[in-house]
């Protein structure tokens, strides 16, 4: 019972904060269309008349963004995401949120010797033979400290502030409730889906608050590149890590924004530009593992123009069925076709029912009709998608939120390029990569991992049909089934069902054909010919002519209609 007192305390506490703080940044009608007096009448005195009209030197996406900053590191931390939410967020909003500050005073080097204590089980002179008493970085989530291992590795430590995620609960509690208010009485809010937006931000927070996980995504991470010369991933030391401590490999370089801002010599500046999109480009379109935040301070640039990514608390995720769409979506950019790019964000998108196709294909091929006379090199691909995904809200269409932060990392790291040099060309650098990216899709391996998906999906819906069929016909009993059916022409209609069908049983023939041949080439079965297993490749080439047989079949049956 106390402890519910003293929540509702704390709540109340804040709740007062919270709107103190907007009011002061003049968004005291924002308030009031929440209707948030109606909630909690103890705010109705903190709601003047007239908004203060103190901060009118500055424009409305400043005051946004100062209200955040001075709302504390739940705010910043939720204003930095929705700076990845180009579908949703306004260009000069995001221009804002990404200037916003998240420093602030280390704690006492005490605080920080207790925590890493009570972490790793053990006194500091056990884990560490020295540990600076200062930070040398200090930010609203941990601070950064030098320490060395017992065997005189150096590493940087980072710690988590003490109760900040107390602090970060409460404000999660008092934005779901704030979303929920905006959703029922801010019409122009209901399609952007508030709830879903803090709801996402409540998961990411949880991670980020975990440093278990930002470990576990730098040892994924580093499995990804441990081939790769071009990037340096470094190490996270899992024996002296803990769910509010991680130990890492101290980098010593410099910040990419440096070398483009002061014009450092001794880099070179093309070549870092080219091999930043390509990594990035990797991440997303092979690997589906990809760094959400790569502004140019998580950028560090070692000897030999060695890349090193730093802060991987945001991570970003794709499916392979998700990398294929991005695949084709950046294909279809690239040589303009407007219809493929239509038909995959359709495919991408949670699509309204009455969406009218043609609607959204007039808006992509006047898009791209802006670019049909630039050469490809000179194509700027962050404004491209920028424009593509701020359209999609005029239809209702929702991009997930990963494939927002793959956009936004895209129009990063081309600005990132641009900055270092000025002739950098993304889209040149995407043409280059798209190579790679249909050579896995239709590698051997590629297709048979495709294909073994297919089985799987396959199996699945067989399992589940006698339920659908029986879901089916209970509300056909209950007469919420309405069938409009009308026929014409029934004889042409039995003698076409009669060739779809003998077509449908040497598809799936050749479909079961392909899936098998697939499989034996994934197992790398004996005996093989140059490597592939010969049974495959026999599979292959069967596969191949009853797929000619079919093809050749369906041309001759159309030129004996049409002579008819």
């Amino acid at each position: 019972m106390f402890g519910f007192v003293s929540k509702t305390i704390r709540h109340t506490h804040r709740y007062t904060e919270i709107v103190t703080i907007l009011v002061k940044y003049g968004m005291g009608d924002i308030m009031r269309s929440l209707k948030i007096t109606d909630m909690f009448p103890f705010t109705k005195k903190l709601l003047p008349k007239v908004d203060n009209k103190s901060v009118s030197s500055f424009n409305k996406w400043e005051n946004i963004r100062m209200a955040l900053e001075e709302l504390g590191p739940t705010f910043i931390k939720l204003g930095q995401m929705l700076s990845n939410r180009p579908d949703i967020i306004p260009l000069q909003l995001i221009k804002e949120l990404e200037k916003l500050q998240d420093t602030v005073p280390p704690f006492e080097h005490e605080e920080a010797v207790k925590i890493v204590e009570s972490e790793l089980e053990g006194k500091i002179s056990e884990n560490f033979s020295y540990f600076s008493k200062k930070p040398i970085a200090a930010a609203s989530i941990a601070q950064v400290h030098k320490a060395r291992l017992p065997d005189a590795t150096t590493v940087a430590v980072k710690v988590q502030r003490p109760g900040i995620e107390e602090i970060i609960g409460v404000d999660v509690e008092i934005l779901h409730n704030l979303a929920s208010l905006a959703g029922n009485n801010i019409t122009e809010l209901k399609y952007f889906n508030p709830v879903g937006i803090i709801k996402q931000f409540e998961e990411h927070i949880k991670e980020e608050l975990d440093f278990n996980k930002e470990r576990l995504n730098i040892e994924r991470f580093q499995r990804n590149f441990q081939k790769d010369g071009r990037v340096h991933v470094l190490k996270a030391h899992k024996k002296y890590s803990a769910k509010r401590v991680l130990t890492m490999e101290l980098i010593e370089g410099v910040k990419v924004s440096r070398i483009a801002e002061e014009n450092l010599e001794g880099y070179d500046r093309g070549l870092i530009a080219k091999n930043g999109a390509q990594i990035i480009l990797k991440q997303i379109f092979i690997d589906g593992f990809f760094h959400a935040d790569p502004h140019p301070g998580n950028i560090i640039i070692l000897e030999n123009n060695k890349i090193c990514f730093i802060d991987f608390g945001m991570m970003g995720s794709l499916s392979q069925s998700q990398k294929d769409d991005l695949g084709t979506l950046i294909v279809a950019l690239m040589y303009r076709n407007s219809s493929l790019v239509t038909s995959t964000i359709l495919t991408i998108v949670n699509r309204p029912d009455h969406l009218q196709t043609r609607e959204i294909e007039y808006r992509v091929e006047k898009l791209i009709e802006r670019y049909i006379d630039l050469p490809l090199e000179e194509i700027n691909v962050g404004e491209l998608l920028l424009s593509l995904t701020q359209m999609l809200p005029e239809f209702e269409l929702n991009m997930p939120p990963n494939f927002s932060f793959m956009v936004k990392s895209l129009i990063t790291i081309e600005g990132v390029g641009r900055q270092l040099d000025p002739e950098f060309s993304a889209m040149a650098v995407i043409k280059e990569f798209s190579q790679t990216i249909i050579k896995n899709r239709l590698s051997p391996k590629g297709f048979a991992m495709s294909s073994i998906i297919t089985l799987m999906e396959t199996k699945k819906l067989i399992e589940n049909a006698p339920r659908d069929i029986r879901e089916i016909l209970n509300k056909a009993k209950q007469g919420h089934i309405k069938i409009e059916f009308e026929h014409r022409h029934l004889g042409k209609l039995r003698r076409s069902l009669e060739e779809a069908s003998n077509r449908l049983v040497f598809g799936i023939a050749l479909g079961s054909l392909i899936i098998g041949s697939s499989i034996m080439v994934h197992a790398n079965i004996a005996p093989r010919w140059n490597d592939i297993p010969v049974i495959g490749l026999i599979g292959f080439l069967v596969s191949g002519f009853m797929a000619a047989y079919i093809l050749l079949s369906s041309v001759y049956e159309n030129l004996k209609k049409r002579k008819k």
